[in-house]
């Protein structure tokens, strides 16, 4: 027999040995994944995956969610009752009943989530199922989600002497007073969460010392729980630090003495989305740990005493509305001096129009340490320039939604605190160099209405260097104007620096007029001093038209053409023309006998040259003062060069005076053999006999 029995327990040991050999090689199933000591295994409820596989030796995290487990049968965690598993979380599967022992092989357990199991809306069903936990390691249970809608006051009966700190019950359809159910646990409770049921009376009668958070939102309470214990004025959470009891039906609070006693360490209290019409005055004033306080969303005929806010240690207070209008109490944050954040979204401010920036100074003139005001949906599009220097400690603003337009801009970046400036969904059209954010970290300008011209080039190019300071970009950022802009990307819009900055026209015009003074200046200099040149061509063009073809050889007209001046007609008259017409028989032209009455004077002087065959200039000082005299010049030379050979003779009766000696004379008589008159008997007769031989020529 002795034999028998030791065999047995060698074989005892033999397996054991083996199982852990086994449990040791054990690799990561297929329907899950192991990461480090978490094991995944979800999403196979299509597949029926309705069992636990074995897992790896260090898996102390198990997630087994969206699967096909059912009934949790006294073995179910057979597979994992080798592991340290300290966190299973069941929930989103079929579970409709649990043996009642079906936990005790996870004696380690320390969180189990069953939420959202509906087969599980029977408290006696997962009261049996608390048996197998009563000598475990838990501290954290969620049972949301499970449509369970009763709770006696055994419920937790098991579980009374575990360590549990944490239970879940949102979203059920609880109707009990929770207070009766959570009694058994009050030694070690510290936060309980039953968000979204039908609880419409919590009262308590035991004290629960480490109690801290207490979540009673989307219920149905009328009023403001006694969290004194019955019958006393002791707390029952002595140690409570935050309180949820907004989205319920509560009307009025009292405050005051009330909360003193029964709230002494309360430091978050959440009171939005209720009925409330009246808050006791001084109702949070006797709360000395209390810094953050949410009164959002109130009865739209709420208006804050002068009182309401008085707490020295409040720091976070959020009391945003949709669209109420907010009467002007300048005394409203009188008691609120140590405000770090406001959050006032959605509030109609209902103040002067002709004294909106005063009022709006003081109201806010008692937050002197403000670091973040957000004002979303207020309309509040303008701010006094004082308003706020007044909050030197300001670092976040927020300002969507307020129809803000760029002409206040320059006021809110001289903030020199400001970091982070929020201005989405407002009126902005452009950004420039006179408010641009220059010491501001970071700003949203989302969905606002830019338009895409000139006048966003300097804010487009200053993105391409600071985007990471332009939270969200480029997303949400378009053009609203020009219509073919209209809806496209600003990361899109660019256009070139010479588009944008033309020329001004007026420096345009000045440049044209300048410089058609300039080539008018220029063509009249030309003009004038290329004038009897220009006389001349023009006479040569009147003569094509007309058919004219210059003479040559025998069939001139006159021999000598002769340009003097008719102060000099004496000379001509009675020394010239006898000698050369009388007795050299040379025929002459001149203007004073045979140019044609009726023609101009310069198609007479250009013809008659033409059809003489020498040209014969005598030259004086009144012939060189003459303004005809000089066209002669002018045009004998142009004719002479024309010619090819020299047709000019030049006769000069006397000493020319310097200040008559002009450019064509000078070089007239620098090119062309000149000879002198003179006074002399004897000399004359070698002048005529010199002139009528160059005439000859």
């Amino acid at each position: 027999m002795d034999e028998i029995t030791s065999a047995l327990i060698i074989l005892v040991l033999i397996f054991n040995v083996y199982s852990e050999l086994v449990q040791k090689n054990i690799s990561c199933p297929s329907v899950c994944k192991c990461n480090g000591n978490t094991t995944t295994c979800e999403g196979h409820d299509g597949s029926r995956l309705e069992y636990i596989p074995q897992l790896p030796e260090n898996t102390t995290h198990l997630v087994f969610r969206h699967n096909h487990l059912g009934y949790l049968q006294k073995g179910v965690f057979k597979n994992v009752s080798n592991l340290y598993l300290i966190n299973l979380d069941l929930s989103s599967n079929r579970i409709n009943k649990i043996d009642k022992m079906a936990f005790q092989m996870l004696p380690n357990l320390q969180f189990l989530d069953l939420s959202e199991n509906k087969g599980l809306h029977s408290s006696k069903k997962l009261h049996s199922a608390f048996l197998g936990l009563q000598n475990s390691a838990l501290t954290e249970i969620r049972l949301t989600k499970l449509r369970l809608n009763n709770l006696f006051e055994d419920f937790f009966l098991y579980l009374r002497n575990t360590s549990l700190e944490r239970v879940f019950f949102d979203d059920n359809v609880i109707i009990s007073n929770i207070g009766d159910v959570i009694s058994p646990l009050s030694s070690h409770l510290r936060e309980i969460s039953f968000k979204g049921n039908q609880i419409s009376k919590v009262s308590f009668n035991k004290t629960m010392p480490y109690m801290e958070v207490v979540a009673l939102s989307n219920n149905k309470l009328l009023s403001v729980p006694n969290f004194c214990n019955i019958g006393t004025n002791r707390p029952s959470c002595p140690n409570l630090k935050e309180l949820d009891l907004s989205d319920n039906l509560i009307s009025v609070v009292t405050g005051g003495k009330l909360f003193r006693q029964c709230l002494p360490r309360i430091q978050k209290l959440f009171l939005g989305y209720n009925k409330i019409k009246t808050l006791g005055k001084n109702f949070i004033s006797l709360l000395p740990y209390l810094v953050y306080l949410s009164i959002e969303n109130l009865d739209p005929q709420f208006t804050p005493c002068e009182f309401s806010l008085n707490s020295s240690s409040l720091q976070y207070l959020y009391m945003g509305d949709k669209l109420k209008d907010l009467r002007y109490n300048p005394h409203l944050f009188n008691y609120t001096r140590n405000l770090k954040l406001l959050d006032m979204t959605g509030l109609q401010f209902v103040l002067s129009h002709k004294k909106t920036g005063k009022q709006l100074f003081e109201l806010f003139k008692p937050l002197t340490r403000l670091e973040e005001l957000i004002l979303k949906r207020t309309s509040l599009s303008t701010f006094p320039a004082t308003l706020f220097r007044v909050m030197p400690k300001l670092t976040k603003l927020s300002l969507q939604d307020c129809f803000f337009n760029e002409t206040n801009l320059k006021k809110l970046f001289a903030l020199s605190s400001l970091k982070v400036l929020l201005l989405d969904n407002n009126l902005i059209t452009s950004v420039n160099e006179t408010n641009i954010p220059i010491k501001i970290e970071q700003i949203s300008l989302k969905g606002n209405p830019f338009i895409c011209t000139c006048d966003t080039v300097f804010f487009r190019k200053w993105i391409e260097t600071n985007s990471k300071r332009l939270l969200g970009w480029p997303n949400n950022y378009t053009c609203n104007l020009p219509q073919e802009w209209k809806g496209k990307s600003l990361a899109d819009f660019h256009l070139s620096y010479l588009f944008c900055h033309p020329i001004n026209p007026y420096i345009i015009m000045a440049i044209s007029i300048s410089f058609a003074v300039l080539v008018i200046v220029t063509v009249s200099c030309i003009i004038y001093k290329k004038r009897w040149h220009i006389k001349y061509y023009l006479y040569l063009l009147r003569a094509k038209k007309r058919g004219y073809e210059v003479l040559g050889g025998d069939h001139f007209a006159f021999d000598v053409f002769v340009a003097y001046n008719s102060l000099d007609r004496v000379w001509v008259i009675s020394e010239m023309i006898p000698r050369l017409e009388n007795k050299e028989n040379l025929k002459l032209c001149l203007h004073d006998r045979d140019f044609q009455v009726g023609k101009l004077i310069v198609d007479n002087i250009t013809e008659a040259m033409h059809k003489s065959r020498k040209i014969l200039i005598i030259l004086s000082n009144s012939f060189a003062q003459s303004h005809w005299c000089r066209f002669e010049t002018m045009m004998a030379q142009l004719h002479s060069i024309n010619q090819v050979e020299n047709t000019v003779v030049v006769v000069v009766l006397e000493n020319i005076l310097t200040k008559n000696m002009n450019n064509s004379l000078h070089l007239l008589l620098k090119s062309t053999t000149f000879i002198e008159w003179t006074n002399e008997k004897t000399a004359q007769e070698m002048f005529w006999e010199r002139l009528a031989s160059a005439l000859r020529d």
